[in-house]
């Protein structure tokens, strides 16, 4: 991961580049604001437009994945359950989760740790 002091999320510090928003599925987007292409530990921005749905139906991952709902809701639909703004997840790999949909949209903040055990 690179070391940056704060800056405009928008803009790499170390390239002077903007950073992407790079669409997943319809309605829902994401931006890199840093990596480790050595180990794969990302940290990621995700947004979601009101009314967008994911349309893959269950997410397994080989990574520890945190997110944080910094605003809006998301909602799961399969199991139940609807969060808002400050709601926090912690999943190991492996776990089942999803799919999701957001009324209001939301924006995201998420940590991708590989699994080294």
């Amino acid at each position: 991961m690179e070391q940056f002091e704060f800056h405009p999320y928008a803009r790499d510090p170390g390239t002077g580049e903007h950073r992407r928003w790079v669409e997943l599925e319809p309605g829902i987007e994401q931006m890199t604001l840093n990596e480790d292409a050595a180990t794969g530990r990302r940290t990621v921005l995700q947004r979601w437009r009101a009314g967008a749905a994911n349309a893959q139906q269950n997410f397994v991952h080989d990574y520890v994945e945190e997110i944080f709902i910094v605003e809006g809701d998301l909602e799961d639909t399969r199991r139940g359950g609807r969060w808002e703004a400050g709601a926090y997840a912690y999943r190991k790999p492996g776990m089942d989760h999803g799919p999701f949909c957001s009324e209001k949209g939301c924006l995201m903040f998420i940590v991708i740790v590989p699994d080294v055990e």
